[in-house]
């Protein structure tokens, strides 16, 4: 019967393992190649992932490192403005101290000055009025001699100050 199909065992199994011996190069030169090739390939996949991971790492510690600095730079900075500021305030109050010493110094240099020429004044004014009134005593004196009115004498010793050299 088996004949009667055309069936030949001899054919099958020799089939069979040309099919096995293909099978068995195939699997020892192709399909273990192609393993190996895809696990390694897996394993620098895996090893780029972990570098790249170790890398984020080193970046975001290099972040973190830097984000302290840059608050570290900004602390000192606004130290740095408050010594300045407090070193200015400290310097403008020295001026405006050595100015309001320097003007109350001025205050009483002039003080002094208008004492002195207040004192020089009253000095020629009393010469001057001692001209005056030398100059009227002897008006009043000529006039009570010649018998003229004390008005007119009034009015002379006035015209005669008036045109004498003791006024500026």
């Amino acid at each position: 019967m088996i004949e009667a199909l055309g069936i030949n065992f001899l054919e099958i199994a020799f089939a069979v393992i040309n099919f096995l011996v293909l099978v068995a190069v195939l699997g020892k030169f192709l399909y273990r190649p192609f393993l190996n090739m895809l696990e390694e390939r897996s394993q620098s996949i895996k090893g780029a992932f972990d570098n790249a991971e170790a890398t984020n790492r080193r970046a975001d510690e290099k972040l973190e490192a830097y984000n302290k600095r840059i608050a570290n730079v900004e602390e000192e900075g606004r130290e740095i403005v408050k010594s300045a500021k407090i070193k200015a305030e400290s310097q403008g109050k020295e001026i405006l101290d050595e100015a309001s010493a320097k003007a109350q110094e001025m205050i009483k240099k002039a003080e002094v000055e208008i004492e002195r020429q207040k004192a020089k004044a009253l000095i020629e004014l009393k010469g001057q009025v001692a001209s005056l009134v030398l100059m009227a005593s002897e008006k009043v004196l000529e006039r009570e001699l010649k018998g003229e009115g004390y008005s007119q004498l009034v009015d002379s010793i006035i015209e005669e100050a008036g045109e004498s050299s003791w006024q500026n």
